[in-house]
Protein backbone atom coordinates (compact mmCIF):
# COMPACT_ATOMS: atom_id res chain seq x y z
CA UNK A 1 0.00 0.00 0.00
CA UNK A 2 1.48 3.18 -0.93
CA UNK A 3 0.58 6.23 1.57
CA UNK A 4 2.68 9.15 -0.09
CA UNK A 5 -0.14 10.72 -1.65
CA UNK A 6 -3.13 10.97 0.86
CA UNK A 7 -6.51 12.64 -0.10
CA UNK A 8 -9.34 13.84 2.31
CA UNK A 9 -12.69 15.66 2.18
CA UNK A 10 -12.59 18.54 3.92
CA UNK A 11 -16.28 18.59 5.15
CA UNK A 12 -15.46 14.89 6.83
CA UNK A 13 -12.33 15.81 8.56
CA UNK A 14 -13.07 16.91 12.37
CA UNK A 15 -11.87 20.44 13.65
CA UNK A 16 -8.17 20.16 14.84
CA UNK A 17 -7.11 16.97 12.63
CA UNK A 18 -4.37 18.67 10.85
CA UNK A 19 -3.20 20.59 13.77
CA UNK A 20 -2.74 17.32 15.69
CA UNK A 21 -1.32 14.81 12.97
CA UNK A 22 1.34 18.19 12.26
CA UNK A 23 2.16 18.24 15.71
CA UNK A 24 2.98 14.71 15.94
CA UNK A 25 4.66 14.34 12.81
CA UNK A 26 6.85 17.00 14.09
CA UNK A 27 7.73 15.07 17.57
CA UNK A 28 9.02 12.62 15.26
CA UNK A 29 11.22 14.17 13.56
CA UNK A 30 9.09 15.61 10.96
CA UNK A 31 9.29 18.66 8.89
CA UNK A 32 5.48 20.00 8.23
CA UNK A 33 4.44 22.31 5.81
CA UNK A 34 1.12 23.81 5.23
CA UNK A 35 -0.32 25.79 2.20
CA UNK A 36 -3.90 26.77 2.64
CA UNK A 37 -4.84 27.54 -1.33
CA UNK A 38 -8.19 29.10 -0.77
CA UNK A 39 -5.72 32.16 0.37
CA UNK A 40 -4.99 32.53 -3.13
CA UNK A 41 -6.54 33.43 -6.86
CA UNK A 42 -4.82 30.87 -8.60
CA UNK A 43 -2.57 27.41 -7.70
CA UNK A 44 0.41 29.04 -9.48
CA UNK A 45 -0.18 31.82 -7.09
CA UNK A 46 -0.32 30.30 -4.15
CA UNK A 47 3.29 28.53 -4.86
CA UNK A 48 5.04 31.53 -6.42
CA UNK A 49 3.86 33.41 -3.31
CA UNK A 50 7.39 34.25 -1.13
CA UNK A 51 5.58 33.69 2.06
CA UNK A 52 5.66 29.45 0.45
CA UNK A 53 8.64 29.25 -0.71
CA UNK A 54 9.45 27.21 2.43
CA UNK A 55 6.44 24.96 0.96
CA UNK A 56 8.03 24.61 -2.89
CA UNK A 57 11.27 23.83 -1.43
CA UNK A 58 9.51 21.02 0.80
CA UNK A 59 8.32 19.87 -2.68
CA UNK A 60 11.43 20.07 -4.49
CA UNK A 61 13.67 17.96 -1.79
CA UNK A 62 13.12 14.76 -0.89
CA UNK A 63 16.18 14.38 1.12
CA UNK A 64 14.34 14.35 4.43
CA UNK A 65 11.06 13.37 6.33
CA UNK A 66 8.35 15.88 5.45
CA UNK A 67 4.96 16.20 5.53
CA UNK A 68 3.01 18.62 2.98
CA UNK A 69 -0.53 19.73 3.14
CA UNK A 70 -2.43 20.89 0.65
CA UNK A 71 -5.61 22.39 2.38
CA UNK A 72 -8.74 23.74 0.53
CA UNK A 73 -7.07 22.33 -2.86
CA UNK A 74 -9.80 22.51 -4.97
CA UNK A 75 -7.98 24.78 -6.79
CA UNK A 76 -5.89 22.21 -8.48
CA UNK A 77 -8.73 19.38 -9.39
CA UNK A 78 -9.39 21.16 -12.90
CA UNK A 79 -7.82 19.21 -15.84
CA UNK A 80 -6.75 22.03 -17.55
CA UNK A 81 -4.83 22.85 -14.54
CA UNK A 82 -1.49 21.82 -15.79
CA UNK A 83 -0.05 22.71 -12.17
CA UNK A 84 -1.16 19.58 -11.30
CA UNK A 85 0.64 17.65 -13.76
CA UNK A 86 3.79 18.99 -12.45
CA UNK A 87 3.09 18.49 -8.86
CA UNK A 88 2.13 14.71 -9.78
CA UNK A 89 5.93 13.99 -11.62
CA UNK A 90 7.57 15.79 -8.15
CA UNK A 91 5.81 13.30 -5.68
CA UNK A 92 5.13 10.38 -7.46
CA UNK A 93 8.50 9.61 -8.78
CA UNK A 94 10.60 9.89 -6.34
CA UNK A 95 13.74 7.34 -5.35
CA UNK A 96 12.83 8.30 -1.15
CA UNK A 97 9.74 7.65 0.41
CA UNK A 98 10.29 10.71 2.02
CA UNK A 99 7.53 13.10 1.40
CA UNK A 100 4.03 12.64 2.61
CA UNK A 101 1.36 14.77 0.47
CA UNK A 102 -2.35 15.46 2.14
CA UNK A 103 -4.95 16.92 -0.76
CA UNK A 104 -7.79 18.67 1.47
CA UNK A 105 -10.77 19.40 -0.51
CA UNK A 106 -14.42 19.06 -1.15
CA UNK A 107 -15.53 15.69 -2.17
CA UNK A 108 -16.26 17.10 -6.07
CA UNK A 109 -12.90 18.20 -6.28
CA UNK A 110 -11.23 14.90 -5.16
CA UNK A 111 -13.12 12.71 -7.20
CA UNK A 112 -12.04 14.99 -10.30
CA UNK A 113 -8.47 14.92 -8.70
CA UNK A 114 -8.32 11.10 -8.43
CA UNK A 115 -11.06 9.20 -9.88
CA UNK A 116 -11.00 10.68 -13.79
CA UNK A 117 -9.15 8.72 -15.66
CA UNK A 118 -7.86 12.13 -17.82
CA UNK A 119 -6.40 13.44 -14.33
CA UNK A 120 -2.96 13.77 -13.08
CA UNK A 121 -3.22 12.25 -9.97
CA UNK A 122 -5.46 9.04 -11.09
CA UNK A 123 -5.82 6.22 -8.51
CA UNK A 124 -2.51 7.96 -7.22
CA UNK A 125 -4.02 8.58 -3.75
CA UNK A 126 -5.29 6.55 -0.71
CA UNK A 127 -8.22 7.88 0.82
CA UNK A 128 -8.62 8.67 4.47
CA UNK A 129 -12.18 9.80 4.32
CA UNK A 130 -15.29 7.90 2.69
Amino acid sequence: MNLQIISADSYLLRSGFIEEASELARKAGVDVQYLDFSRYDSPEEALKNPDNMNFLHAIEDDTKPRLLWFDNCDSLAPLSCSLTYSLRSQLTTRLTNNIQSVFIAKKEALDLMFNNYSAAFYHSNFSITQ
